[in-house]
C-alpha cells in the first residue's frame, strides 16, 4: 500500500474549500493507495500523473520505490492547468 503526502499548496488549497468538497478529494486520494496506476493518467510531457475527482483534479507524483503518493495541487479541472 502507498502512503499519501500532500504537500502544503494542496493543504491550502483544501482548506479554502467547502468541507463537503474537501472530504470528497481527500477520500479519492486515500482510496486509490492500493493501486494508484489504475485510477491514474500520465500528463503528457510530464513525469506527474492526474487524478480526476468529479468536477476536481489533483496532479500527483508517484514514487514507486519509495510507496509514496505526493500530491501536489489541487484545484478545479478548469483552472489546475493554467497555474504552476
Amino acid at each position: 500500500m502507498y502512503n499519501v503526502q500532500i504537500v502544503n499548496k494542496a493543504k491550502k488549497y483544501l482548506s479554502k474549500l467547502p468541507k463537503k468538497d474537501s472530504n470528497i478529494i481527500l477520500n479519492k486520494i486515500y482510496s486509490i493507495r492500493k493501486n494508484p496506476f489504475h485510477y491514474l493518467k500520465r500528463l503528457k510531457g510530464s513525469k506527474l500523473w492526474q487524478l480526476k475527482i468529479p468536477k476536481y483534479r489533483a496532479i500527483v507524483d508517484v514514487i514507486v520505490s519509495g510507496r509514496r503518493i505526493i500530491v501536489l495541487r489541487v484545484s478545479l479541472r478548469k483552472k489546475i492547468y493554467d497555474s504552476k
